[in-house]
């Protein structure tokens, strides 16, 4: 298997951005993560009542989706080059902009 630039792995969740409010759905693995945006799309917390996921929420995860995507064809030969104990792993929160956190 070739090995990537930007790994993504199967821990996308959906949570709720209510501070009083804990609920997360967990994305399955045999689910396109397309789909699984797509059906919590503008739909209420099931806790809360809130938007679990704004229009421009998904438009700013599908854009970063892309990114790395494209990233990853055209930069992934650099990885002949790192060590797997060099890497390191950080997550993304996406709600009003794109957070990376270490």
């Amino acid at each position: 298997m070739k090995k990537k630039l930007i790994e993504i792995t199967n821990e996308h969740n959906i949570v709720c951005d209510n501070p009083y409010c804990d609920y997360k759905a967990i994305h399955k693995p045999n689910v396109d993560i397309n789909d699984y945006l797509n059906s919590y799309l503008n739909k209420p917390c099931p806790l809360c009542g809130e938007n679990l996921l704004t229009q421009k929420d998904y438009d700013d995860s599908m854009r970063l989706l892309k990114v790395i995507n494209w990233l990853n064809k055209w930069f992934s030969w650099v990885m002949l080059f790192i060590p797997n104990k060099k890497r390191k792993i950080v997550t993304t929160h996406v709600h009003n902009g794109i957070n990376i956190k270490k």
